[in-house]
This record gives C-alpha cells, sequence and structure tokens, in this order.
C-alpha cells in the first residue's frame, strides 16, 4: 500500500491518525520538503521525518493533536531545540485525519433514534449506548455503533477523545446524571444532557453535592439540551440537539 492510499484507508475507516508533512527547511536537515509521515493513536509512524530527534518531537506533538480537528504548523531548530548537530530548521505541518466527529447517544429512545438518523446525515460517526436488551432490534439501517450494557460499563469501553459529542437522553433522570458524572472527566468537545427546567436543576445540584463537580466544570455540560426551539415530538427535540452539534462543530473550526 502506497502512502496516499493509506491516507485515504484512514479516513474511510475512521482511523485516527495525524499527518505530518515538512514544508520547509533552512540549513542541514534530515529530510527536505515534502517528506511526510503518518503518525497513530499507539505511536507507531508510516513514512519517516527524518528520525532521531526531530522525528521523536514531531510523534510526541501528533499524538497531543489526535483526534482533534485543528492542524497545525510548527517550527523546529534542530541546533537549539532538539540538539541535533545538522543544526538546520524544519517547517513541520500537522493534519489530523478525523473523517468524522464522533456522537456518543446514551439513550435508543424515541429521542436517541431520531437524533441517530439525523445526525448520519450531517456527517456524525454514531454510536449509541443502552442498558435495555433488545432495544437495538428496531435501529435496522441506521447506520449506527451500537452497544447494550450498563452505563457504568459502557462508559469504560468507549473510547473518548477530543472530537467525541456525548449526548445524554436515557430514560431514567437519574440515568441522565449517573452517565454525565461519568462522562464529564473524560475527553470531549460537548456533552449535553435532556431534561425539563426542573429536571436540570435537581441534576446541577446532584452533581455538586454528590459528585463534587465545580461550578465550572457544571456550567461546560449543555442543559437542558438543545437550541431553545418548541419542540412537541421526539424528532423535534432531535432537530434542536443536532442543530447544537453543527454549531458547536463549525464555531470550533471556523
Amino acid at each position: 500500500m502506497n502512502f496516499y492510499s493509506e491516507i485515504a484507508a484512514c479516513i474511510q475507516n475512521n482511523k485516527s491518525a495525524v499527518l505530518c508533512v515538512i514544508t520547509q527547511t533552512e540549513g542541514s536537515t534530515p529530510r527536505k520538503a515534502s517528506s511526510k509521515m503518518l503518525v497513530f493513536p499507539d505511536g507507531s509512524i508510516s513514512g519517516t521525518v527524518g528520525g532521531g530527534s526531530i522525528e521523536k518531537q514531531c510523534i510526541e506533538d501528533a499524538l497531543i493533536m489526535m483526534n482533534s480537528d485543528q492542524p497545525q504548523h510548527k517550527l523546529y531548530n534542530l541546533a537549539n531545540d532538539l540538539e541535533m548537530h545538522c543544526g538546520g530548521q524544519m517547517h513541520v505541518y500537522f493534519e489530523p485525519l478525523v473523517s468524522a466527529p464522533q456522537l456518543i447517544i446514551f439513550g435508543a429512545g424515541h429521542v436517541g433514534k431520531a437524533l441517530a438518523k439525523m445526525a448520519t446525515i450531517s456527517g456524525f460517526r454514531i454510536l449509541a449506548v443502552d442498558n435495555r436488551e433488545g432495544i437495538f432490534d428496531t435501529w435496522a439501517g441506521i447506520p449506527a455503533e451500537t452497544l447494550c450494557a450498563p452505563f457504568e460499563k459502557a462508559v469504560n469501553q468507549i473510547d473518548f477523545h477530543k472530537n467525541a459529542y456525548i449526548v445524554s437522553c436515557t430514560y431514567k433522570h437519574a440515568y441522565d446524571t449517573d452517565v454525565i458524572s461519568l462522562c464529564l472527566p473524560k475527553e470531549h468537545k460537548y456533552i449535553g444532557m435532556i431534561g425539563s427546567k426542573r429536571k436540570v436543576d435537581i441534576a446541577r445540584k446532584d452533581l455538586k453535592e454528590r459528585f463534587k463537580f465545580s461550578e465550572e466544570e457544571i456550567s461546560g455540560i449543555d442543559m437542558p439540551i438543545g437550541v431553545p426551539i418548541s419542540c412537541e415530538t421526539p424528532e423535534d427535540i432531535a432537530v434542536s440537539i443536532l442543530a447544537k452539534l453543527i454549531d458547536v462543530r463549525n464555531t470550533e473550526n471556523q
């Protein structure tokens, strides 16, 4: 498989990686402009940007950027910064290869199911979680990964990352609060919980007093979830939630 095929495979298979490209060099450097390297989540690589200290540093920087959606450009002074004898400078462009942001939906009821359908069309990769046996039997045709397990167990199995959007819309208020308490410390771009004003007030109190989250941490939760429109049906609620997700995604990318 050639290098460009590997890039295409990462995107098509939703496999995280960071593309590193030397865009400019000055003085003596181990590789020249256009040299490329892919860095994978376990630190393994394909290609090279020169080996030694510069490659080690690029891998470390790429791992920090993994699963983000913000490209970066870095300048490395090989002598002063990395103590390499060649002594030149390298400009390296880093681009995280994430084909779609991941939406993790806790709760596979009417709202969760409607949201999964709509969010797929809008470019989200879906993982739906519920603890009720057989709940996903009616999900045929929805392009989503599903996980039927107790919520706490499911949270421990999920690989959360910087491009994860978390939505809790379970069938019990207590479950939603528990899910939020479990997910809030995890890496994510967005986290929100469905609920009425009263339910949200109870959740805020519970998260502060029982789970010991700070006011700052709690303020980062979107609850009640979504944009404020008049909703009646599960599909209406799903539209409201998806509108907020899209707004967060597109605002972050500007």
